[in-house]
């Protein structure tokens, strides 16, 4: 027994039906690769987009360091400088109290003087124009 393959025939109904198929399946496949590519460079797009936040991220984030490094050396200085200042405030208070006790001194002495001064007057003032009243007695001496 031989087989006998039946080549089916195509009519015309057939034909545009199977060109029409391809076409509309060409222009499927069409849609469905622009449609792709669009995606595709808007992901390519977004993905630009994060990677310079990376980038300036990335750079914010690299002067972390240094900032915080010239925090602390601010926070330094900062107490530095307070406890200079309290030595200093120390060291003016000492001044203080010793030219306090130098004008101490000073206004003691020149009272001391005043009053002095006042003294030798008055009693120069009582002494004049009377006679001295204060007799000295001295004993005799014989050799």
């Amino acid at each position: 027994m031989q087989i006998s393959v039946k080549k089916p025939e195509i009519n015309p109904a057939h034909f545009i039906a199977i060109i029409g198929g391809a076409l509309v399946n060409a222009f499927i496949i069409g849609g469905v690769w622009v449609s792709l590519n669009r995606d595709i460079a808007d992901l390519r797009s977004s993905q630009d987009r994060t990677q310079k936040a990376l980038d300036a991220t990335a750079q914010q984030v690299s002067q972390i360091a240094p900032l915080s490094f010239q925090t602390t050396r601010a926070l330094e200085a900062g107490a530095e400088n307070k406890k200079a200042i309290e030595l200093t405030n120390a060291r003016i208070d000492r001044v203080a109290e010793s030219i306090g006790g130098k004008l101490d001194t000073a206004i003691d002495s020149i009272n001391k003087v005043s009053t002095q001064v006042q003294v030798l007057s008055s009693k120069f003032e009582d002494n004049q124009g009377r006679p001295d009243k204060t007799l000295f007695r001295t004993p005799v001496v014989r050799p």
